[in-house]
């Protein structure tokens, strides 16, 4: 049986849903903003190319990897 993880945005709000069979790593991606940090989450799904989720622009690096954990928290919660 298929069984469908919802991919949420910055915001908790799903963009897409992927088999979780099928998701083969998550990374942070941090660069430079207009006045901070920006962070991504750089998804590789089996099959699919990259795809990247903006998780927004933080203050500082540390606020920004804060973001990403709590994002992986969230993505990891849509697992059980």
């Amino acid at each position: 049986m298929i069984r469908l993880i919802p991919v949420p945005d910055a915001n908790g709000v799903p963009q897409l849903w992927v088999n979780v069979t099928h998701l083969v790593s998550v990374m942070p991606v941090y660069r430079s903003g207009a006045t901070g940090f920006v962070v991504d989450a750089e998804l590789k799904i089996d099959g699919l190319p990259l795809h990247r989720v903006w998780l927004g622009e933080h203050f500082d690096r540390s606020s920004a990897e804060d973001a990403f954990r709590q994002w992986l928290l969230l993505l990891q919660g849509a697992e059980e």
